[in-house]
């Protein structure tokens, strides 16, 4: 009798802890509001938007180009990733070979802390470019604590620093240039990885990125789960947009140092104004990058804009402070100036280039609550705020 109570305390307990563990799991998938789900043993990634790298799957290893956007055809950079403690596979191609899952990163732009944080990986940065651009707060916590080496920005590092730090990959912004620098890292061992994620021409395939940096941690069927939830929210804020018939017009940015930058026909910012339901002057001017422009063919362009998003600014005095010609738009003049400075730390950190490269989805909501609050009554804006 006392052997049959036993047993039942016993499982009783163990229906507990199993509740709990599974309550614990779930709290964690669902970190950031986007949910994960169960990881298979062997998973081969697919690259559905992003045009910029590939990752492939052989019998004991995982290939991953780099494609160099500025030259087509080219390679930017070639990985080898193999498992920790097994051989390394004897090939040629490969510029770089790493075993992995990664204990150790140096993360030199927002996007990567980003990706990074989504994947729960954040414990495995030991550098940053610096701490002004930092918005996780643990991150800059370890970085103040000086767990977290400072190693300087992407033209001006700190080899030393680095060298001392010996990560086992260093996470650069891809340029279309590759310094010395980065091949006496290669010299000692250190593997440099060049994420050309600002290239791409949609925020999804931005996002997408998320696959590049999760197969370095061995993660790619996490990346992929969490990729799929965020395209699935996307895809349904895209929906809403579809059949909308009034199309604000749309205007971003602002003049800096006599130049006004505007995103071309193929930037990511052009496709989500038109994805959030907006109409874009410059929609047809061919550039994956931004068009430089005169202060007065702008304004004469843009003059009569809807909205206005994306200054650099806190508020509609600073802007009229920085420049009066702004106050004749009729989007200053209305009101309708948004910017995406939120989320913003103490230390200049903007979210915005953080999470929010990672989670288009938010993003798009939030443009698509700026042109059109009726469709999404409930939404608060995450990143965007309108200027007072």
């Amino acid at each position: 009798m006392v052997n049959k109570k036993r047993r039942n305390v016993l499982g009783v307990i163990g229906v507990l802890l199993l509740t709990a563990c599974q309550s614990h799991q779930k709290q964690s998938q669902e970190k950031e509001g986007v949910a994960s789900e169960v990881i298979p043993r062997e998973f081969k990634p697919q690259i559905k938007y992003a045009q910029h790298f590939t990752v492939s799957v052989e019998e004991n290893y995982k290939s991953i180009i780099v494609g160099n956007p500025w030259v087509v055809g080219d390679t930017l950079a070639s990985y080898l990733l193999y498992p920790k403690g097994k051989e390394e596979p004897a090939v040629e191609w490969a510029e770089f070979k790493i075993p992995i899952p990664l204990d150790s990163v140096v993360a030199t732009s927002s996007p990567h802390i980003g990706f990074i944080g989504l994947l729960e990986e954040l414990d495995k940065i030991v550098g940053v470019a610096d701490d002004r651009y930092i918005f996780d707060s643990y991150v800059y916590e370890k970085v103040s604590q000086g767990t977290i080496a400072q190693v300087g920005s992407l033209k001006n590092s700190n080899l030393e620093i680095l060298l001392d730090v010996s990560p086992q990959l260093v996470m650069k912004t891809g340029v279309d240039n590759v310094r010395n620098e980065d091949a006496r890292l290669a010299e000692v061992g250190i593997p440099v990885s060049y994420n050309v994620e600002w290239m791409e021409t949609s925020m999804l395939a931005r996002a997408e990125w998320i696959k590049f940096v999760g197969a370095f941690f061995n993660k790619d069927a996490e990346a992929d789960s969490i990729f799929r939830n965020v395209e699935k929210e996307y895809l349904k804020a895209l929906s809403i947009t579809s059949n909308v018939h009034d199309r604000p017009s749309i205007m971003t940015g602002n003049n800096f140092k006599g130049t006004w930058y505007v995103p071309g026909s193929d930037s990511y910012l052009t496709k989500l104004i038109q994805d959030a339901g907006g109409t874009y002057h410059y929609k047809d001017q061919k550039s994956t990058g931004s068009l430089p422009l005169s202060f007065e063919v702008v304004l004469d362009d843009l003059v009569d804009a809807d909205y206005w998003i994306g200054p650099r600014a806190q508020s509609l005095k600073e802007l009229e402070m920085m420049d009066e010609r702004y106050t004749l738009f009729k989007a200053f003049k209305d009101g309708n100036v948004y910017t995406f400075n939120k989320r913003m730390s103490k230390n200049g950190g903007n979210d915005y280039w953080e999470s929010g490269m990672a989670r288009p989805d938010r993003i798009l909501k939030d443009v698509i609550k700026i042109f059109h609050p009726d469709l999404l009554p409930d939404h608060q804006l995450f990143y965007y705020k309108k200027l007072q």
